[in-house]
């Protein structure tokens, strides 16, 4: 009789510490899970922050070429119309 006592003992405890290990590894996958939907979450906006700086760095490359094509044309307009006036640098030291 006390063997079937501590057979039964026995399995109440392992059925018991079975149950506890479950809910205790249910616990931490449910804190996993929120931890990578965070960092999930967080990668998305590190994603869409480099987007917007790489359309930002594109649009200031673009309007820094048309600001130095504008300058290039505005020179080589200054230039001409200096030519024409005689105000060239060979001819004014001349």
């Amino acid at each position: 009789m006390v063997i079937v006592a501590g057979l039964a003992g026995l399995l109440t405890g392992a059925a018991a510490t079975w149950r506890l290990a479950r809910w205790r590894a249910a616990t931490e996958t449910g804190r996993l899970r929120a931890r990578i939907g965070y960092w999930r979450d967080e990668a998305d906006r590190a994603k869409a922050t480099a987007v917007r700086a790489a359309e930002r760095a594109a649009a200031w490359a673009e309007g820094c070429q048309q600001g130095r094509a504008d300058v290039l044309s505005l020179a080589h307009a200054l230039a001409e119309a200096n030519g024409r006036n005689g105000l060239t640098s060979e001819s004014s030291r001349s």
